[in-house]
């Protein structure tokens, strides 16, 4: 008998695959019927609400389904990474998260270990002061948030070969 985790990774690729699958059928037929409409109509706004919500729903869907693929090791823009992950931080930081990217660059981060581990330092977001948003900075390589990092989240980070460190109030992580 196999385990469950095992198992779960092994349909995390195709369960990703069939989602796609859907919601381009989903999207194209909501962009056909909002293109018949005069844009200023109020069927046509609702159409265009319905499609952000789609996109943003396969986005975060998308997001948490990498977290449980086996693992794997390719280059990617930092940009593209970050946009892949960002709505699972996003969700897991549990106010409005900021992002700002400032510069991208080419890395190889190990993932889902990464996504993990990033989703591991959203935590200390939870501390911030009522009036402080949520901010993650993408700065080339660099990942730079506005908050600590909770207990254990840099050991974490250094475990995957990454330089991530914690001060006043904020930590950086470098990706590669």
């Amino acid at each position: 008998m196999t385990d469950a985790p095992a198992r779960l990774a092994g349909l995390a690729r195709p369960m990703q695959h069939a989602m796609n699958n859907l919601y381009m059928v989903l999207q194209a037929n909501l962009e056909a019927v909002q293109a018949t409409l005069p844009p200023e109509e109020r069927n046509a706004v609702r159409l265009g609400r319905a499609l952000q919500g789609a996109r943003e729903m396969e986005a975060l869907i998308r997001a948490y389904l990498r977290l449980g693929r086996p693992h794997e090791e390719g280059q990617v823009d930092s940009g593209k990474f970050l946009e892949a992950v960002r709505p699972v931080l996003a969700l897991a930081v549990g106010k409005p998260l900021k992002v700002e990217v400032l510069a991208t660059a080419t890395i190889a981060p190990p993932r889902p270990e990464v996504d993990l581990a990033l989703l591991d330092l959203t935590a200390g977001a939870r501390g911030l002061p009522p009036g402080q948003p949520p901010l993650l900075r993408l700065d080339g390589s660099a990942i730079e948030v506005n908050w600590p990092a909770p207990e254990g989240a840099l050991e974490a980070l250094a475990e995957l070969g990454l330089q991530a460190s914690s001060q006043d109030g904020a930590t950086r992580i470098v990706l590669g």
